[in-house]
């Protein structure tokens, strides 16, 4: 299974789980993925799953929407989504995850750097156990 982490603005991240087939982002509420946020158009990409005898792909296509979808800071038509992906659609951010959440043992937290848009993740420390 696949994800995609929304980056907020207080630096946590919303794990969205990609288990349709096809999933789509856009401004209306009729999507499975709803962004309140005027640059995004009401119907504005679609993420598709493609599977073949020997693998999955992951695409995301725009929806021809005005303000456009970018992934890692370029714009996209149609593009076929590897693990670590930055997608941005509107002023939301998102990081595009192919491997299973179960094999996520540790828990991350997201850091905001003085950059805006640019996150960091610092792995949260196990405690100790005593004997």
């Amino acid at each position: 299974m696949a994800l995609l982490i929304q980056f907020t603005e207080n630096g946590t991240g919303i794990k969205l789980s990609l288990e349709k087939q096809r999933t789509t982002i856009g401004r209306d509420a009729s999507n499975d993925i709803s962004l309140d946020d005027e640059l995004v158009s009401k119907e504005h990409a679609v993420l598709e799953i493609i599977s073949s005898e020997d693998a999955v792909n992951f695409f995301i296509q725009d929806l021809n929407s005005t303000n456009h979808t970018f992934v890692n800071d370029e714009p996209v038509d149609l593009h076929k989504l590897k693990d670590g992906d930055l997608i941005r659609v509107g002023m939301s951010d998102f990081r595009f995850i192919s491997q299973d959440p179960d094999s996520l043992d540790e828990t991350a937290e997201l850091y905001k750097t003085w950059i805006p848009g640019v996150f960091y993740t610092g792995k949260k420390k196990k405690k100790a156990k005593k004997k």
